[in-house]
């Protein structure tokens, strides 16, 4: 099988190197901007995306990328950039015999990318989510918080982070008051005094909509998932634990991605997040229309994602999701490597 992957994150080597495993004889091409991209070192072959094609309309460049398709005449393609504008051509591609794989269709993916929607209808389908306002620009932060206590549940600190978005970019915790003769050294990278976060609100020109929630410290889940048309194959937990992660079965992970994967008839490597409350509640936080940064470490249990999606994409499936046989901890390492 021949594959594509357009412009994408550093995980897509990991995504090749645990689809090789049960398939060695893929032929994986990659486009990049950059060539020193981690994914050069998993690709067969690695071309250009010249960033031009940022500018291009949604359809011109689902043209370009459908013409480096038949050049290269990959078969299947698993796209990251511009995913939500590409799924709206899937049949461009499949009318040239090439499958698009996308999460869903346009409109879904935009919806589960916006996180106060998302978790609005969970809620309302009654998966515990984690409590949110939703604001925009300084003034309607001033009028949100000039209401008191928002969460009376989750009594103690705030965190505000954007409505949209991946890598936990614009995630930061509020501080109402400072210890006294507190340095700014010892403020987290992640803090921000109250009084600093509506001063840089007020300075942004073009707020963008974010979401402001109780702090909640309890334990934090990964679910790494695989789904095709909206059947679970297989689910892998990651839990943070200090510097390494913790992977293994969890029930009620595989349980809500079981329901996200049918309410919304996914397709893909996906990930959601979830975080216990003080009562031990796990709450949902997000889920991705992409796989997740960490997907590389599901490849150190007996769980194999990637190849799962492949087997069903090919007609093999089984009639029970995969799970995890027995627990791994792993932790991360620097790799260097000449480009």
């Amino acid at each position: 099988m021949r594959i594509l992957f357009n412009h994408n994150i550093s995980g897509a080597a990991d995504l090749i190197d645990l689809m090789r495993r049960t398939r060695p004889d893929l032929h994986i091409i990659a486009t990049h901007e950059r060539c020193d991209t981690p994914i050069a070192l998993a690709a067969d072959r690695l071309l250009p995306e010249p960033a031009e094609t940022r500018l291009m309309s949604p359809d011109a460049y689902a043209n370009w990328l459908l013409q480096v398709a038949l050049t290269e005449r990959a078969e299947l393609i698993l796209p990251y950039r511009r995913r939500e504008e590409l799924s709206g051509f899937r049949d461009w591609f499949s009318a040239r015999g090439i499958r698009l794989l996308t999460a869903s269709d346009s409109n879904t993916m935009g919806f589960l990318e916006d996180k106060p929607a998302f978790l609005a209808r969970m809620e309302t389908a009654g998966v515990p989510v984690t409590p949110f306002r939703r604001f925009e620009g300084a003034d309607e932060y001033e009028r949100l918080r000039g209401e008191g206590e928002l969460f009376p549940d989750h009594p103690g600190q705030l965190c505000v982070k954007p409505a949209s978005g991946i890598y936990g970019a614009g995630f930061r915790m509020i501080r109402d008051e400072l210890p006294a003769m507190t340095p700014l050294s010892g403020l987290s990278a992640l803090e921000l005094p109250d009084v600093a976060f509506r001063a840089l609100l007020g300075a942004v020109h073009r707020p963008e909509p974010m979401m402001l929630m109780p702090f909640l410290q309890g334990l934090e889940r990964s679910v790494d998932f695989s789904c095709h048309e909206g059947h679970l194959l297989g689910t892998v937990t990651r839990i943070k634990a200090g510097t390494s992660q913790r992977l293994l079965h969890d029930t009620y992970g595989e349980e809500l991605a079981q329901f996200v994967a049918q309410t919304f008839r996914l397709t893909g490597i996906l990930n959601l997040q979830t975080i216990e409350d003080r009562t031990g509640t796990q709450r949902l936080m997000e889920v991705n229309t992409r796989a997740s940064g960490g997907i590389g470490m599901t490849g150190l249990t007996d769980v194999n994602l990637p190849a799962l999606l492949l087997d069903s994409i090919t007609g093999v499936q089984a009639r029970v999701p995969a799970r995890v046989s027995k627990e791994v901890q792993a932790g991360r390492r620097e790799l260097f490597w000449g480009i």
